[in-house]
């Protein structure tokens, strides 16, 4: 290999891993444009467990976690694990009743041709419906840099 062309390499390189540095992650382990998001989720009161939150801002980022049976949740995006892009957020949360009737087809080793005469049962909501759309959650919240605690009580 010529000296000039492993000149222009290492020049490459080095100017590679400076933009890296400048655009880089800040000392949590995430982007410097992004923040960790947990908080706890209530409704009138008590602890909302395996409920959905996810965040969404109005360029259509989002980011979602799941409640665990203390009602905490911690955000991911599918671009930023363990938080989201600090912003606006309208948040939805949801939490419908598992279903254990689904339909099964005659592929299904389980199918016995009764299971197609029952109507398939719309699942039921457990927390009020309102707060499964962005539109009517009236839920938002704001990302900040650094860490960020954001609660949500819901009630009726």
């Amino acid at each position: 290999m010529n000296l000039k062309k492993l000149a222009n390499n290492s020049a490459a390189i080095t100017a590679t891993f400076a933009l890296a540095m400048m655009t880089g992650c800040g000392s949590s382990g995430l982007p410097e444009d992004a923040a960790a998001v947990e908080g706890v989720v209530t409704y009138q009161g008590s602890p909302v467990a395996d409920a959905v939150v996810t965040f969404r801002s109005q360029t259509g980022f989002s980011a979602v976690g799941k409640t665990a049976p203390d009602g905490r949740y911690q955000l991911s995006s599918a671009s930023i694990p363990g938080g989201t892009k600090i912003g606006d957020y309208q948040v939805t949360v949801v939490k419908r009743e598992k279903l254990d009737n689904a339909m099964l087809t005659e592929d299904d080793p389980n199918y016995t041709g009764q299971q197609q005469q029952t109507a398939p049962q719309k699942p039921k909501y457990l927390v009020p419906e309102r707060y499964s759309r962005p539109t009517t959650s009236g839920l938002e919240a704001t990302v900040a840099t650094g860490p960020n605690e954001i609660n949500f009580d819901l009630t009726d």
